[in-house]
């Protein structure tokens, strides 16, 4: 896991000595707007590394990982947010399908559009094999109220994001606290912009956090692991349709390849599937030419027998 803040250090430093100097006040009035923002979740937990006067403040990178992990297994708030046009969008309706989540604020200029854009690489690797149809994702955006849906529309322009199962959202405050408790995301502002968790969170199918993923460059096998396990594990809508099973079995005959950094078919396991199902295929043929053949040698008995117990008679 890294830091927003760990890149900008020299500039937050140079930043600081201007907020201690009293020179900011103008110049940076919606930095100290935002510090109010910092979620309680953090500084109730220690999240927040203690520092000396006239430091940068920063996450304690121990505590966030442990915010984080616990927040696995817990079920997603059913908060309203809004998407890149203003219209109310629910967590709830995601559900059905594994939903990868990523905050992010949209002042950043570095590190959120570096892993905004790692994300993207890794989501198409594994929509070329898995299918976009198959899961989703959204970020979110935390820095309110200037994360507002039309500051989101202007990210995800920026980023070139047009993917059909990719949305980007803006909570109001309320909701934003429900969701970074119950994430286990912890951020807090410096005078740079922010120190955050970075990362994805994988939900399943069910609104139930399933794993964190951390790093500024998450890879599409960091992903396609929690992922995979999601779409296979899933139960088989009964009854199944033929579209489903060939992407269960597309899914599970997948396998990342660390040379081209994307997912691809394995066609050994391809084979062995082929030559199993071949295999028991000629064994129901066998039997049912056999159970054929037996039937026929009964029927060409039975009239000899019958005809040799009327003559007795």
């Amino acid at each position: 896991m890294r830091s927003c803040a760990d890149r900008f250090r020299h500039c937050a430093l140079l930043v600081g000595a201007l907020v201690l100097s009293g020179f900011t006040a103008v110049a940076q009035g919606s930095a100290a707007e935002a510090a109010v923002v910092v979620p309680a979740n953090a500084n109730e937990a220690g999240a927040v590394a203690p520092r000396e006067p006239g430091t940068v403040p920063s996450i304690d990178e121990a505590a966030a990982l442990r915010l984080g992990q616990a927040a696995v297994g817990r079920q997603v708030p059913d908060v309203e947010l809004r998407d890149r046009e203003g219209r109310p969008v629910r967590l709830s309706q995601y559900q059905g399908k594994p939903l990868l989540v990523s905050f992010i604020y949209t002042g950043c200029f570095q590190v959120c559009p570096t892993q905004t854009r790692a994300l993207y690489e890794a989501v198409k690797g594994l929509d070329r094999v898995f299918g976009e149809h198959q899961f989703n994702v959204v970020s979110i955006g935390f820095n309110q109220p200037f994360d507002s849906p039309d500051a989101m529309r202007s990210f995800a322009r920026q980023q070139r994001i047009g993917y059909r199962n990719w949305e980007f959202l803006s909570p109001g405050r309320q909701a934003l606290d429900t969701l970074t408790r119950a994430f286990g995301f912890s951020y807090v502002a410096t005078p740079a912009g922010f120190d955050h968790v970075l990362g994805v969170t994988v939900v399943d199918a069910s609104g139930r956090i399933h794993a964190q993923v951390y790093g500024d460059r998450v890879r599409a096998d960091q992903l396609g692991l929690p992922l995979r396990q999601l779409l296979t594990d899933r139960p088989v809508a009964a009854p199944a349709t033929l579209g489903a099973i060939v992407d269960r079995v597309r899914i599970l005959c997948t396998v990342y390849d660390p040379d081209t950094g994307e997912y691809r078919y394995d066609y050994k396991i391809i084979i062995e599937i082929i030559g199993g199902a071949l295999f028991f295929l000629s064994v129901i043929v066998w039997g049912a030419l056999e159970w054929r053949t037996q039937r026929r040698a009964r029927r060409s008995t039975c009239p000899s027998t019958r005809q040799a117990s009327g003559s007795t008679a």
